[in-house]
């Protein structure tokens, strides 16, 4: 009788022992995932945004929208090489940076900054390339200057430009810097050199501005969240960050406006990602359904 509870015992014992080296198995090859493959693999999203305040010029106007690349990180030269790649077979009109080229805890090279000025230099936009300052870009101003002007980036720092496409009615494209590392003047970026009820685009790198301009602008493009970087489903993402608010990931819409919330290119503090791949968004512009 002693023998067969023994028995019983170490098959209890080795099940458990399975078990336990499946769990630890599991737990590796996610941690793998999340560290090796998901972080690399680089997707492209589209989306149609239809208002009826745009000129009939603008119908087909497309607008490439990248965010928060944290150089150094999980975003090396392969990455940024493949993002440029990705965005210029898109062919856009405009292509625009909402911030975060640079990481908090990475410091990077000359060497570094140069391949970023030169390789980004690549992008081809049939009109222009604008950006707008993260708060992780304030470790070193000097260089985000330099090498997105190096490469063709205009910088809107609390002002606009007017952009033309195949007409004499303009949109306005408008960009504040990080509000967790500045005061933006929202207005002045906002205001107008033309009297009129033009469409106005807005950069900025916290989504959580959305608030304060939904009423003055049709179109927010931001960043910042990196969509939570680990998203459960029903749950959604697991890092939250200061000035997300509501806007994690995605589309938000009320009567007058949209805000798109891109999840970037990179990672922050955390070196990971799951159900949340790095991604790049194209928008087309139209004025009907």
């Amino acid at each position: 009788m002693e023998e067969v509870e023994l028995k019983e015992e170490k098959k209890g014992h080795r099940l458990i022992f399975k078990i336990l080296i499946f769990l630890l198995a599991f737990v590796g090859l996610l941690f793998c995932y999340m560290y090796f493959f998901e972080p690399k693999t680089i997707i492209t999203q589209e989306y149609a945004i239809v208002n009826d305040e745009l000129p009939d010029s603008f119908n087909g106007f497309k607008i490439a929208h990248f965010s928060d690349i944290h150089f150094g990180r999980t975003t090396n030269e392969d990455e940024v090489t493949k993002v440029v790649s990705l965005i210029n077979e898109m062919k856009p009109d405009i292509i625009v940076f909402t911030g975060d080229l640079f990481d908090n805890y990475i410091t990077l090279s000359s060497e570094n900054k140069e391949f970023l000025k030169s390789t980004l230099s690549n992008l081809s936009a049939t009109i222009g390339k604008y950006a707008v300052t993260g708060d992780s870009d304030s470790i070193d101003e000097a260089a985000f200057k330099e090498i997105m002007e190096g490469s063709g980036f205009t910088i809107l720092t609390n002002t606009n430009v007017p952009i033309f496409y195949e007409g004499n009615t303009p949109i306005y494209l408008s960009g504040i810097p990080s509000i967790t590392k500045s005061s933006p003047d929202i207005a002045n970026a906002l205001k107008k050199d033309i009297e009129g009820n033009f469409y106005q685009i807005l950069l900025c790198h916290e989504p959580i501005i959305f608030n304060n301009v939904a009423d003055s602008a049709n179109l927010v493009l931001s960043g910042h969240s990196l969509g939570g970087l680990l998203r459960i489903p029903f749950l959604g993402g697991l890092i939250k960050k200061d000035n997300v608010g509501e806007y994690e990931l995605g589309k938000y819409t009320t009567d007058s406006s949209t805000l798109f919330v891109s999840n970037g290119i990179g990672t922050e503090n955390l070196s990971l990602r799951l159900f949340n791949y790095p991604s790049i968004n194209l928008y087309r512009l139209y004025n009907y359904e």
